[in-house]
């Protein structure tokens, strides 16, 4: 699973990219609010595709919008993230922000305790754990996730300790999380850097199956049949929205510049 519910402002007005000689789709730079005070805004760029993307392509920069059911991709070349498809809506300054994320795969590694970069304890009792997440997109490839949890010794559910003790490579999890980005100034260059990444929120680990212990599923219910189908919503219909990848053929998510395989090696920044 995929799947992103954010809020966002447009940075620039939608912009047509063609994806080959006769099909484009429509993409702009947005900024998501700070997940947080301590946070900064997250910069990224929005693809949309089909009908949402006819409707997409009338907003104007700075138009606020809310964003259900998009797609996450990290490109390991180049480090950043970028949204794909979804519905877009306006909405005003009053809605409410969203930023979740969901996302299932399997976890590429162990949590190596002696690693500062992978799990560490702070004297204030913080705990901060680093973990990375593979998630299928199609064409026998994957995109990596890097997220992190933390928690305070006073939390009653600690999430960073879960992470440590119930997670190794292979081990199949879904995360809700949310996108969040640090900023701060190199004390060398002087420069502001920013790093992107996922702060976990929740999490699930897939099911152990037990093939002595699997039952045949059987109906408890019986469904009657009919021809006279009841109207809902005065017949009004929910527009086609189906991003590109999910047209009757489950050819996954577009593919990233570079080419990569189901593990790809890369150093990714640490969450700390």
């Amino acid at each position: 699973m995929n799947y992103v519910d954010v809020c966002a402002v447009l940075n620039e007005n939608p912009r047509q990219v063609y994806t080959s000689s006769s099909t484009f789709n429509y993409c702009a730079e947005v900024t998501l609010p700070p997940a947080s005070q301590a946070k900064a805004p997250t910069t990224l760029v929005l693809n949309v595709y089909g009908k949402t993307g006819d409707a997409f392509r009338g907003l104007q920069k700075g138009t606020r919008i809310y964003l259900h059911g998009s797609k996450l991709r990290f490109d390991v070349q180049s480090k950043t993230y970028s949204l794909h498809g979804g519905t877009v809506a306006q909405v005003t300054e009053a809605f409410p922000i969203f930023n979740d994320v969901i996302l299932t795969g399997r976890c590429i590694k162990d949590i190596d305790q002696t690693d500062a970069r992978a799990f560490k304890t702070t004297a204030d009792g913080l705990m901060i754990a680093n973990q990375t997440l593979s998630v299928h997109t199609g064409r026998n490839q994957a995109d990596l996730f890097n997220f992190y949890a933390i928690n305070t010794a006073e939390d009653k559910f600690n999430q960073a300790e879960l992470l440590v003790n119930m997670t190794r490579k292979g081990t199949g999890l879904t995360i809700r999380a949310q996108i969040v980005t640090d900023a701060w100034t190199d004390k060398d260059t002087k420069e502001r850097k920013t790093a992107t990444k996922l702060k976990l929120v929740q999490m699930t680990l897939a099911p152990k199956s037990d093939e002595s212990q699997t039952k045949q599923v059987t109906s408890q219910t019986t469904v009657a049949s009919t021809d006279n189908v009841a109207s809902l919503w005065g017949g009004k219909t929910a527009e086609d929205t189906t991003d590109p990848w999910n047209a009757g053929t489950n050819v996954g998510l577009p593919d990233l510049p570079g080419q990569y395989g189901n593990t790809p090696e890369f150093d990714a920044e640490p969450p700390f």
